[in-house]
């Protein structure tokens, strides 16, 4: 089982040196952008929401989806969880 976690570091530092150093930074800090603006969305949704019986629980899963996807997205968080909860 050890050799798959030093097969998968050998091949991320393999793709590291042939893609660049940065070109990946640059990669994820926008995925850490995206993920803190919709940590914002869905708080900002559950903050007032509640007066209408919106309410979706802030998690990775629901934080990565909302910012990735934006304001659609929030948008059918918002309509699974209202559904899910009749």
């Amino acid at each position: 089982m050890i050799w798959i976690w030093g097969a998968g570091t050998l091949i991320i530092a393999m793709l590291l040196f042939a893609i660049g150093v940065k070109p990946f930074v640059r990669w994820v800090w926008r995925f850490c952008m995206k993920w803190v603006i919709g940590l914002a969305l869905l708080f900002i949704l559950n903050r007032y929401g509640q007066a209408y019986g919106w309410y979706v629980p802030m998690n990775p899963v629901t934080t990565g989806v909302a910012g990735i996807l934006g304001i659609p997205g929030t948008i059918a968080l918002v309509y699974l969880y209202k559904g899910s909860s009749y």
